[in-house]
């Protein structure tokens, strides 16, 4: 018979700390929804392409871009604590992982970095080449470039928050490593399925043209060759 007490203990432990990370993205929420407007007006002044003009249609419609980007940026916040939490849990679990406070840290300051590079890559090299390339081919066609605000700062979110996320594969593939989840001769036994989904992921996400799709698909093939060396070295 199971000890309902000692489960009734771990369900309330994890209950309690689910709370807690659910309270920190509710933080980060509202913090992102008050600083949301100048945010929108930079990507708009970055990455609006000259002679393109944005529209709203529904009244309430930058109201809801407003609430989708603070959505976002508490969905992030919720998977980088978690994910710390979930790092802990390894270590108690798994004496292969052992980690310590100054290492954690590391970790989490090269993941946040990681994350960083993914979103500067996607607002500085990814979004202008696509929307200028969309941009140029509607005016080659006679056709003037009208945004709607709702899918105009979708689009841009959805591109930026993938590739911040898609940028934690190096740590991802680590973790699995060193949890002796799989090793590096299994995961490059996978490497031709793993380069076709990332070419799936990629048309999925991206407008349906060939640049944006090797824009996002490429630096993941790179990271994921990078991330097996760096695998290798670190065992």
């Amino acid at each position: 018979m199971p000890d309902l007490n000692n489960m009734s203990r771990i369900f309330s432990k994890i209950r309690n700390r689910l709370l807690f990370h659910i309270f920190f993205a509710c933080l980060f929420f509202i913090l992102a929804f008050e600083y949301s407007s100048k945010i929108l007006s930079i990507l708009e002044d970055l990455l609006l392409p000259d002679n393109a003009t944005l529209i709203y249609i529904r009244p309430a419609e930058y109201l809801m871009i407003r609430i989708k980007f603070a959505g976002y940026s508490a969905i992030i916040s919720f998977v980088f604590t978690t994910g710390l939490h979930g790092l802990f849990s390894l270590k108690s679990i798994n004496d292969n992982f052992q980690m310590s406070v100054l290492r954690l840290s590391s970790f989490f300051t090269f993941s946040l970095t990681l994350f960083l590079a993914g979103c500067y890559y996607a607002l500085f090299i990814t979004l202008p080449l696509v929307l200028n390339y969309l941009h140029n081919d509607a005016l080659s066609a006679g056709i003037d470039s009208t945004y709607s605000l709702s899918e105009f700062y979708s689009f841009i979110m959805i591109l930026t928050f993938a590739l911040g996320l898609t940028f934690q594969l190096p740590l991802i593939m680590f973790v699995i490593v060193k949890a002796n989840l799989a090793t590096v001769e299994t995961l490059k036994s996978y490497r031709p399925h793993l380069i076709v989904s990332f070419f799936l992921f990629s048309a999925l996400i991206t407008p349906p043209d060939v640049i944006s799709q090797f824009l996002l698909a490429i630096p993941l093939i790179i990271l994921y060759e990078l991330s097996l060396f760096i695998v290798r070295f670190l065992e």
